[in-house]
C-alpha cells in the first residue's frame, strides 16, 4: 500500500522568471523524489501548480512538509491524500508538464473542478496528470 497526495497551489514565482524556477525545482525534485521512493507528476500553468505524489508514508510527509513551508507556493489545497493500492507513474520519479497556453486552459479547467471538491474532478486531474507522463501509466 501506498500513500498518495494531490494538491493544487497558486505560484508566487515571477512570470519572467517562471520557467527557470519550474526548471530548477524539476532538476532538484526528481534525484530527491527518487531518493525517498516517490514517484508522480507536476504540472505549472503559470498561474498555478498541481502536483501528485505517490510512495512511501515517510517519503510523502517529507515532500508535504518541505512544499508547504516553500515561498514559491501559496494557497496550497489538498484535493487528495491517504492510501492508495498502485502507482500511477511507475517510472517517473517526477514528470513534469507546461506551460502552454493550451494546456493551460484545459488544465485550468481541471484544477477548478478538482478545487470544487468533486470525486470525478479529483480523479479527471489525477489522470490528466498520468497521460502526460508517456510511461508510467498503469
Amino acid at each position: 500500500m501506498f500513500e498518495r497526495w494531490l494538491y493544487i497551489s497558486t505560484s508566487q514565482l515571477i512570470d519572467a522568471d517562471a520557467p527557470d524556477h519550474v526548471r530548477e525545482i524539476v532538476d532538484i525534485s526528481i534525484p530527491r523524489n527518487a531518493s525517498l521512493s516517490v514517484t508522480g507528476a507536476l504540472l505549472f500553468t503559470g498561474r498555478r501548480f498541481a502536483q501528485y505524489l505517490e510512495g512511501p508514508a515517510e517519503g510523502i510527509a517529507e515532500l508535504k512538509r518541505s512544499i508547504l513551508q516553500d515561498p514559491r507556493h501559496r494557497d496550497v489545497h489538498t484535493i487528495a491524500e491517504g492510501p492508495y493500492d498502485h502507482r500511477r507513474f511507475l517510472t517517473w520519479s517526477l514528470d513534469y508538464a507546461g506551460p502552454s497556453q493550451f494546456v493551460a486552459s484545459k488544465v485550468e479547467d481541471a484544477l477548478t473542478a478538482a478545487l470544487n471538491g468533486s470525486e470525478e474532478g479529483i480523479e479527471a486531474l489525477a489522470e490528466m496528470l498520468a497521460g502526460f507522463a508517456i510511461e508510467g501509466h498503469s
